[in-house]
């Protein structure tokens, strides 16, 4: 299908009604655009919201090679906030902004449609363009929220969001509501007006100022626990013990767009480009290249495994190494792949050893759509021989690819047909992505070996397995 003449659409499941809804990602982008900023916001701001937005939901749309929502198999997004993204359709909005209703959604759209089709990507690829309302004068690392370093979500001083209503707020609590809410304890006979020794100790913050972990009585907390049992709008706070007050910057986890900021930094004249890139570091913004029926891989990533390599690879009786022809067939594969539009990694890209667990790493780390093994089979008897195709026993996408992959070989190669099967392998069951084997020819049957030592012969190998990969894409 050409998606070049159609509108893109988004699959949503709405958690409140608990049902399915197909939205075209224009008419997305608005309403959560409209769900996850004030609508009075300047321009800029809410262009810049409007780009998050689209990127966000473009990284888990499953046209461009997304993972879709995991909490709703199937679906690409849901409009839970706290997951993905919030929502607001057409009711809510006119609900929620009455009189307002055409003034702000003549905003809102004209800051969807001047940024049209353009979204924030790092290395070319589409960015978890994460927002919060106001990082109180500092946003955050990822690896302090998320367990994991993310290269453009780098901590950045913040004082645009200064004027937000969220720089500092103080919340008070009586000896015995905390004690309540944390369960912890303590000797609350204590009047609240008396400083109470050992209360909160053992801090450990970020270098934003946001709490890590504290203890509080007898118990250790996460700087995110305390936030939620106590309601503070952020883990950046301080407090006094003896008034039992705490004074609370910013709001939400603090990572990528701080919403006031961007809010200031718009109306002291920053272009929307401006404000993302102060963000998100390292980044750039890109218009959204469609799938199509030429380039029906955009937006996936595949990794093409030629085997180990070196001169430890198994070799025919015409000495033809298993290294260099599964190299040679990998790079054709990766070249064709190329052009229809996905992103390839080869395990290797020289006839040298690289060892399994390296590629299953290599693979891991990349964590693509497909990983493609192309070996070669070899069989004491000659007169044993053909094609054969491998998927891990219960992937069924594996299997599916692998099928579609099979078809094109022998249809292509005109070999023995030896099927496809399932096979409980190493770097088919190590590698977290639906996987697949195929060994093109054996290398001790001297016809078929001849075959593979000719270039034609590869190509044709490369060509069939490149239109199995775009036939499974194109179902």
């Amino acid at each position: 299908m050409d998606y070049g003449s159609e509108e893109l659409v988004v699959k949503l499941y709405d958690i409140d009604q608990q049902e399915a809804r197909i939205i075209g990602l224009k008419e997305y982008v608005i309403g959560a655009v409209a769900a996850s900023m004030p609508p009075e916001f300047p321009k800029e701001a809410l262009k810049a919201q409007a780009i998050c937005c689209r990127t966000l939901a473009v990284k888990r749309m499953g046209i461009f090679g997304g993972s879709g929502c995991k909490r709703q198999p199937g679906f690409d997004v849901c409009n839970d906030s706290l997951h993905c993204q919030g929502f607001m359709d057409i009711e809510e909005r006119q609900k929620a902004w009455g009189s307002r209703y055409e003034e702000f959604t003549e905003k809102i759209t004209a800051a969807v449609e001047d940024t049209s089709e353009v979204i924030i990507v790092y290395n070319n690829n589409p960015i978890e363009a994460v927002y919060h309302t106001a990082c109180g004068g500092c946003t955050e690392d990822s690896e302090n929220v998320w367990g994991n370093k993310v290269s453009y979500l780098r901590r950045v001083e913040c004082i645009y969001c200064k004027d937000s209503p969220y720089w500092k707020t103080t919340k008070n609590f009586s000896v015995r509501e905390l004690k309540r809410r944390l369960a912890i304890n303590f000797d609350d006979s204590l009047s609240d007006n008396r400083e109470i020794p050992g209360l909160l100790e053992n801090i450990n913050s970020t270098a934003s100022g946001r709490i890590k972990k504290i203890k509080i009585g007898d118990m250790i907390f996460q700087g995110e626990d305390i936030k939620n049992l106590l309601g503070l709008s952020s883990t950046k706070f301080s407090w006094k013990v003896s008034a039992l007050s705490f004074q609370v910057m910013g709001h939400g986890h603090g990572l990528g767009l701080c919403q006031y900021g961007a809010r200031g930094m718009a109306l002291l004249g920053f272009p929307v480009d401006e404000i993302l890139k102060f963000y998100f570091t390292g980044v750039e913004l890109k218009r959204l290249e469609r799938p199509t029926y030429t380039k029906p891989l955009i937006g996936k990533t595949i990794v093409v495994d030629p085997g180990h390599g070196g001169d430890s690879g198994n070799s025919g009786p015409m000495g033809l190494s298993e290294g260099y022809v599964n190299l040679e067939i990998a790079r054709a594969v990766a070249e064709g792949l190329m052009q229809c539009g996905a992103k390839v990694m080869l395990t290797r890209d020289k006839n040298e050893f690289v060892s399994l667990s390296e590629r299953i790493r290599i693979s891991n780390e990349i964590k693509p759509d497909i990983t493609l093994s192309i070996q070669q089979n070899f069989f004491p008897d000659e007169q044993v021989g053909g094609t054969e195709t491998f998927y891990y026993p219960g992937d069924v996408e594996g299997k599916k690819i692998a099928e579609f992959i099979h078809r094109e070989l022998i249809a292509h190669l005109q070999l023995s047909d030896m099927g496809v099967k399932p096979a409980d392998l190493f770097v088919l069951r190590e590698t977290n992505n639906p996987s697949v084997m195929v060994n093109v020819a054996a290398l001790s049957n001297p016809e078929e070996e001849r075959l593979l030592s000719e270039p034609q012969f590869r190509q044709k190998a490369a060509t069939a397995i490149i239109n199995g990969i775009k036939c499974y894409y194109q179902e």
